[in-house]
């Protein structure tokens, strides 16, 4: 093994072998052993005449050895990196040439040269097209200057609401995107005829019907299971039943409860940022910018990782670029009245939670509010207008 480590370091050092011939040969060798010159691989040429192998950071001490030993040199070869790359730089046109040959293959490796859409129809196809074309990944850019696949499909589902998910994943130097469309509602099938009621005590804010007739106006107090909108058109004694159709928006009225903390903790970001980019070779990982430490107490840690291909293959190493980012744990303190403030705003989300996305909120009102253990409890009347219509088919007789 410490041979085998040796020769690694005496090729990458450089070496030669050279020839060894005078009256006293034996003593070139004995002098060089006393002055810690390494010479190794030694073989008898003749009588007079040794081959040996000489680091080549040595050659300048045998000189003085030659002279006290009598004996002449002369250099028979040549090998490791040093010569190596004496070569090479004689070269210089051949070496330019490799250099940028490889240079360019491996940037056209790494570019993009197809975007595939599938599962999209017509439409949609053509806006993810014009969101990809945004964020810049189009034929001739480079691979490594677009984010990650995972940062692309999180900025394109949001932007393509007609996408229940989009997949983006890179095969060599195409970006494929997988879509999964929502499912239109298909159209309704003919409805019973039916009534619209009440689902809850409101007082009637407006209405909109479009079949049926409307039995309440604004301002009507109804309570649950109240007749709203009849489903039944036409004069008295020629009435046709028909699936009443429309909205009835109430002002429903609504109690809750919040509870908030007059002291809260939260991590908060500095904008102090530390970034490092790493090369790894199998289970090796070389910094090549970023040096250095952080002394960041907290942190939020980052890291993208790229794969590189060149003519269809995945090259054995990856870039990796690791962002940490400072954070603080603060603590705010709240007055009550700004506790107070919090509650309501915290109200105004959780009361809408329970009512329909047409909801809104027209009124709200603190009744009552109070300090307890470090904790502000505030009941709000909130008045909330809100569609209160449900279906409600027609019984044989009414």
């Amino acid at each position: 093994m410490s041979q085998m480590k040796n020769m690694w370091i005496n090729t990458f050092s450089g070496y030669v072998r050279v020839k060894v011939e005078g009256t006293y040969p034996e003593l070139f060798i004995n002098r060089c052993g006393e002055r810690k010159i390494m010479i190794w691989d030694i073989r008898q040429a003749g009588e007079k005449t040794y081959i040996c192998s000489v680091l080549l950071d040595d050659v300048k001490r045998l000189r003085p050895v030659c002279r006290e030993a009598g004996c002449k040199i002369r250099f028979l070869e040549r090998h490791g990196a040093p010569f190596v790359i004496r070569k090479m730089l004689i070269r210089t046109g051949f070496v330019t040439g490799a250099a940028v040959f490889i240079a360019i293959m491996f940037m056209l490796a790494n570019m993009v040269w197809n975007v595939e859409i599938e599962g999209a129809s017509p439409a949609v196809e053509h806006e993810i097209r014009q969101k990809v074309d945004e964020l810049g990944i189009k034929t001739g850019q480079l691979q490594f200057r677009l984010p990650p696949p995972e940062i692309i499909q999180q900025q394109i589902s949001d932007q393509i609401p007609a996408a229940t998910w989009i997949g983006v994943t890179v095969r060599g130097t195409t970006y494929h995107f997988q879509v999964v469309e929502k499912e239109l509602a298909e159209k309704e099938p003919a409805q019973a005829p039916g009534h619209l009621v009440a689902d809850r005590k409101a007082v009637i804010k407006r209405l909109f019907v479009e079949d049926g007739s409307a039995v309440v106006q604004a301002n009507d107090v109804v309570e649950k299971g109240d007749l709203l909108v009849a489903g039944l058109i036409g004069k008295e004694g020629k009435q046709q039943r028909v699936p009443a159709k429309g909205e009835v928006f109430g002002e429903i009225w609504y109690k809750a409860q919040v509870t908030v903390p007059l002291e809260q903790k939260f991590q908060a970001v500095t904008g102090e940022t530390h970034t490092a980019h790493k090369l790894n070779i199998g289970n090796w990982t070389v910094p090549f910018w970023g040096f250095g430490t952080h002394d960041f107490k907290s942190q939020k840690h980052e890291s993208h990782v790229r794969e590189f291909n060149i003519m269809g293959y995945r090259l054995p190493f990856t870039y990796t670029k690791e962002t940490n980012r400072e954070t603080n744990a603060s603590e705010r303190a709240f007055t009550k009245e700004e506790a107070v403030t919090e509650a309501l705003e915290k109200g105004r989300v959780e009361v809408l939670e329970q009512f329909s996305s047409k909801a809104e909120i027209s009124g709200e009102k603190v009744l009552h509010e109070e300090q307890v253990n470090g904790k502000v409890i505030v009941t709000i009347h909130y008045r909330v207008i809100d569609d209160i219509a449900r279906k409600q088919p027609i019984i044989q007789g009414d």
